[in-house]
């Protein structure tokens, strides 16, 4: 059961750690209601971070649901990855109206896009080292 976990390990805590994805994010997806960073990282297992401004959705209890779906499906999901990622997750105005199964649906997409990228990037760093 430890591999669908989401503990200490799999979070994003220290400001310098979400900097660091902020400077340097190699990947970026964007969804209608979500904006995904990600970059990869030598930690030992994938991280995700979560960033909801005040600005972005205004009451606490629906900032609390979009953390909490974000995390859920990250849990579910990171096994999936092959590489070892750092992911910050930033949702976009006007989210708060949006029904959890939508939420839900635009967070898989996200997922998988961004493995897609994670695949792309690992064979191209594979084949310029062959050469």
């Amino acid at each position: 059961m430890a591999l669908y976990s989401f503990g200490i390990e799999s979070r994003i805590r220290c400001a310098a750690d979400y900097k660091s994805v902020f400077d340097g994010a190699l990947f970026k997806v964007h969804q209608p209601h979500f904006l995904f960073l990600a970059k990869l990282t030598k930690q030992p297992n994938s991280r995700l971070g979560i960033v909801v401004a005040k600005k972005k959705v205004r009451r606490a209890h629906e900032r609390n649901r979009i953390k909490r779906l974000a995390r859920e499906s990250f849990r579910l999901h990171k096994v999936q990855f092959n590489a070892d990622i750092d992911i910050v997750v930033m949702p976009k105005v006007g989210i708060e109206a949006i029904a959890n199964q939508e939420l839900h649906q635009q967070l898989e997409f996200a997922w998988q896009k961004l493995q897609r990228l994670a695949k792309k990037h690992s064979k191209a760093v594979i084949t310029s080292s062959q050469n």
